[in-house]
């Protein structure tokens, strides 16, 4: 999500389009919300960055369990 409200932001930016340029802020600040709040580990409840891999850095636990 936030890749597709980057360019819809980019776009609107470079065509001087203000409704499609607010549009991708809000798709973006989105998606951004959607990943602090539900990208968690399902074990302990802490944030997991997108370049963990297949165990929490936090409590050590395979996500995938």
């Amino acid at each position: 999500m936030l890749g597709v409200g980057g360019a819809l932001a980019a776009g609107g930016v470079l065509a001087e389009i203000h409704l499609l340029t607010t549009i991708g802020v809000v798709v973006m600040l989105c998606g951004l919300g959607f990943q602090l709040l539900f990208y968690r580990c399902p074990h302990c409840g802490k944030y997991l960055d997108r370049s963990t891999g297949p165990f929490c850095p936090h409590c050590g636990r395979s996500i995938d369990e």
